[in-house]
């Protein structure tokens, strides 16, 4: 298997069943990023397609998605996603809301079809906010498997290789992408991510070279000045690794994110992938 942007167009997934989920309209009044969201009851199960919100920007609020100006996926605070929500299925675009219907990032367009899932990645730090589009190409839960993928929403991030087990899984995953997933037995698993960083530039004043004594007996010889050699510059480099313990249930699907948290340090965070009822 190999690693898809998520910026790229993938299959739609397989549907299996139609059980459509049912929250009313909240209407127009009050907070956006707090109302309930039509979910699309109403659109035809043949029209359906599942974005869910996913909320990795720190200091933010709470955060919800429009879709083509409506509210469509609930809010999600820090660190957490929303559960998926049918909206029907075409060419749309996203918004992402914060407190007092104010914009936090977008429009971002995007083609859905019928039976595709997206995640919406609200990454960044505020007032530097992306919009991540990634459609999950899963095939459906496993009923004796786990499935987990793993995504990069942390910008100044570099390309980080993904271990499992102990046993490198993708190398070289750089923002915005995200690995295929992976299917493991239920129970205790753990996640890995290494990559090396930059540090700041130190510049080092070697010592002066030592200069020749006149020549003996000869009082009108100058000794001329050291030789002082041009600064080294030193671009130190420290490998890092961060971990993640991975329960895992058979049957349901995962996602592994690393972004920053509110102290800017990269963070992983485990999230299950709660796909509305048609996509299970």
């Amino acid at each position: 298997m190999k690693q898809f942007s998520i910026f790229s167009i993938v299959a739609a997934l397989l549907l299996a069943g139609c059980n459509a989920q049912n929250v009313p309209n909240a209407g127009t009044s009050g907070d956006a990023s707090t109302q309930k969201p039509d979910v699309g009851a109403d659109i035809p199960a043949e029209k359906r397609a599942f974005v869910r919100n996913v909320h990795v920007v720190p200091g933010a609020g709470e955060v919800a998605l429009k879709v083509d100006d409506k509210l469509a996926v609930p809010a999600a605070d820090f660190g957490n996603a929303s559960p998926f929500v049918a909206v029907e299925e075409g060419k749309k675009q996203i918004v992402a809301i914060g407190a007092g219907n104010t914009k936090v990032a977008g429009p971002m367009p995007v083609t859905l079809d019928a039976g595709e899932d997206l995640s919406v990645i609200v990454s960044g730090v505020p007032g530097d906010v992306a919009l991540l589009p990634f459609k999950h190409k899963n095939g459906g839960p496993v009923a004796d498997k786990a499935k987990v993928a793993f995504l990069h929403a942390a910008k100044n991030l570099p390309a980080v290789d993904v271990f499992i087990n102990g046993k490198r899984y993708r190398g070289g995953v750089n923002y915005g992408v995200a690995t295929d997933y992976r299917e493991l037995g239920p129970g205790r698993h753990t996640m890995q991510i290494r990559y090396v960083e930059s540090l700041p530039v130190v510049k080092v004043t070697p010592i002066p070279t030592p200069t020749m004594a006149p020549v003996q007996g000869d009082p009108l010889a100058e000794i001329p000045p050291p030789s002082t050699p041009a600064p080294i510059v030193v671009k130190p480099r420290r490998s890092v690794t961060l971990t993640q313990q991975l329960d895992l249930q058979a049957g349901k699907v995962y996602s592994v994110i690393v972004f920053y948290d509110a102290q800017k340090l990269p963070k992983l965070r485990l999230l299950e992938d709660f796909f509305a009822a048609e996509l299970k």
